[in-house]
């Protein structure tokens, strides 16, 4: 299981999301896109793949 926790992506959110890589990345764009209007380009990608860890 994964873990991204939105504060290490430099964002002042406490949004913390857990499970496989792909479940993640669909929930982080989800919420990226929906309450920080964020654009996910591969930058942000391989941001979010850089703060990804395990649990």
């Amino acid at each position: 299981m994964k873990q991204v926790k939105f504060i290490d992506l430099g964002n002042d959110c406490d949004f913390i999301v857990k499970g496989s890589v792909d479940e993640v990345m669909i929930q982080v764009a989800d919420h990226a896109n929906g309450v920080h209007n964020m654009t996910i380009t591969d930058d942000v990608v391989a941001a979010v793949k850089g703060v990804m860890t395990d649990v």
